[in-house]
């Protein structure tokens, strides 16, 4: 393939990003204010469209592996648009459940898809640096339609015009991804079984990332919810260190990618990443008590997390690149893919606000135990990991 092709597939991930920043500035206004649906409601409608997900998320990558990752990608793209659309003329819970499922099945399917399509793009190494540029254009695209969707939904009327340029974007995703070139697809050979559930390296590498992909729960909640509750610092400062955080993964993340982008060095970066990660909670639990090197600790509390973050998931890329075989390759990265769901958008959550009502400033204790484990669990879990060019396909 082509390097246009990976500038096509690079430009269709800012648009997309683009979209969905402008949707994420305003969403659950729109549904609790707009619509009319309880914050419960919409949790509920929420949790049930990402268990759903998580079941299709396997059987689509085995779709995809049948008809071709990017005809895949594009179909959904478009069911993406039409479900995004259809929010417009939403008016009680079914029918919000039934739009949002859409929504979220194709969200997370597309997901580890395009992982599997930028195999398709780019060899070796190469392949985690292109879903490491790809990554920090999707960063890019949220940070400018988030502010943008922002401003324009301040306006009356706005909310219905923002959900139509969103589906729009979606739709020009699929347009700009139709011209990419398909592959081969090796049908006599996608057809066959569910070895990707079945395989214990994918297991145990799935359920460490579920537990490393805490990292974003802890940002979106735990992080917030502490410095605000504490009551030492001003909440002012919870956007600043959010940019912190933003700044640092645009900056940082083709750089990172290029030190995990072997096996072995996905292996040091996994427990590396997962290090940082449990440093980062004890710093965030120790910050409120600091009094004036408060604000310096929650800082570098965030710049440690933004640190694990950025080794822990370009190491996942190339992990799970390692042991999916090349003829069910989006099947394999579809369930891992369903590990990192599961610990960003399902136990993640509950877990994070659960912990912080329950045990106060010992919840950072409990993660931090967490993140070390998933950190001195990595050797043991990758340790039959080879590169994709040695594995035993069957």
């Amino acid at each position: 393939m082509t390097q246009y092709s990976v500038l096509r597939l690079l430009a269709a991930g800012f648009v997309d990003y683009l979209g969905a920043g402008l949707f994420l500035a305003f969403s659950a206004v729109y549904f609790t204010q707009s619509v009319g649906l309880t914050a419960g409601q919409v949790g509920l409608g929420l949790g049930v469209a990402g268990c759903l997900a998580l079941v299709l998320a396997t059987p689509l990558g085995r779709v995809a592996d049948r008809v071709g990752v990017r005809r895949t990608l594009v179909v959904l793209h478009l069911v993406r648009a039409v479900g995004t659309a259809s929010y417009v003329m939403v008016g009680e819970w079914w029918g919000f459940l039934a739009a949002v499922t859409a929504v979220t099945v194709a969200d997370q399917a597309i997901a580890a898809l395009t992982q599997a399509f930028v195999a398709e793009l780019a060899d070796g190494e190469r392949r985690g640096k292109v879903l490491a540029a790809y990554r920090t254009i999707a960063n890019l695209g949220i940070s400018v339609g988030g502010p943008l969707g922002g401003l324009i939904t301040a306006q009356d009327g706005a909310f219905q015009l923002v959900l139509l340029a969103n589906a729009g974007a979606y739709v020009l995703v699929a347009l700009v991804l139709a011209t990419i070139p398909q592959p081969p697809v090796r049908r006599e050979r996608a057809a066959r079984g569910t070895a990707a559930v079945r395989d214990r390296r994918l297991l145990a590498l799935a359920s460490l990332d579920t537990v490393l992909q805490l990292w974003l729960p802890v940002l979106n909640l735990g992080f917030p919810l502490w410095l605000a509750g504490g009551g030492h610092i001003p909440r002012a400062w919870i956007g600043p260190l959010y940019a912190v955080d933003t700044v640092l993964c645009v900056l940082l993340q083709l750089p990172a990618a290029r030190l995990v982008g072997t096996v072995a060095a996905a292996r040091r970066g996994q427990v590396a990443g997962g290090v940082l990660l449990s440093v980062s909670c004890l710093v965030f639990w120790a910050a409120p008590y600091a009094a004036q090197a408060a604000v310096a600790l929650f800082t570098l509390a965030v710049v440690l997390l933004a640190l694990g973050e950025l080794l822990t998931v370009p190491a996942a890329w190339t992990l799970s690149y390692a042991i999916a075989p090349d003829d069910r390759r989006a099947e394999y990265l579809a369930a891992f893919g369903m590990g990192r769901s599961f610990g960003r958008y399902v136990l993640g959550p509950v877990l994070v606000t659960a912990l912080l009502q329950s045990a106060g400033g010992l919840a950072w204790a409990v993660l931090a135990a967490l993140f070390a484990l998933a950190a001195a669990a990595t050797p043991l879990a990758a340790r039959h990991v080879a590169t994709a060019s040695e594995q035993v396909r069957s």
